[in-house]
């Protein structure tokens, strides 16, 4: 993918840099872009695909294209954003990647991934080896009261008293 800047009749090649910067700073909301963000969204340039996924108006052609992405950078920004679009199979195979940055986000936010199962959501995440993932879902105040009480019974001390201070605070 090329992308050219024409200023009248001169036409100049933009690096990676300047490409995402020009892309970071396209507006979020407009949905007349949307098409545009479709087509940046195949770029070989990880950091264009990481803005294209922070976008709000992405389609969820786009969300289902960019939630496949190898990258952690650009899988963090469709988590952080597109929450309410990541079906349940996508949101399963992200948390399967296991990586612990993007499962945390995804635990201190579990409420918010509606087009799943929150509860089979959480429970892969109370599943997880890494104990921040837990913490980060038994200190979630929205998480599923099932789920962080039996989080009571985690082999992490840290992980146990996370849950029972949210289930105090409920």
């Amino acid at each position: 993918m090329q992308i050219k800047l024409m200023v009248d009749e001169h036409e100049i090649q933009l690096g990676c840099e300047a490409i995402e910067s020009l892309v970071g700073n396209l507006p979020d909301d407009d949905e007349s872009l949307a098409d545009l963000f479709h087509k940046l969204a195949q770029s070989n340039i990880a950091g264009v695909r990481a803005a294209i996924a922070g976008k709000r108006v992405i389609s969820e052609e786009t969300v289902v294209h960019l939630a496949s992405d190898p990258s952690p950078e650009v899988i963090d920004a469709i988590v952080s954003t597109q929450c309410g679009k990541l079906s349940e199979l996508a949101l399963t195979q992200i948390i399967a990647r296991d990586w612990s940055g993007v499962n945390r986000n995804i635990a201190r936010n579990v409420e918010d991934y509606n087009q799943s199962d929150i509860t089979v959501v959480a429970k892969l995440l109370a599943g997880n080896a890494d104990p921040s993932v837990r913490a980060a879902l038994a200190s979630n105040g929205r998480a599923p009261k099932l789920i962080v009480r039996q989080l009571l019974k985690d082999s992490d001390p840290e992980v146990r008293r996370l849950a029972q201070d949210t289930l105090k605070g409920r």
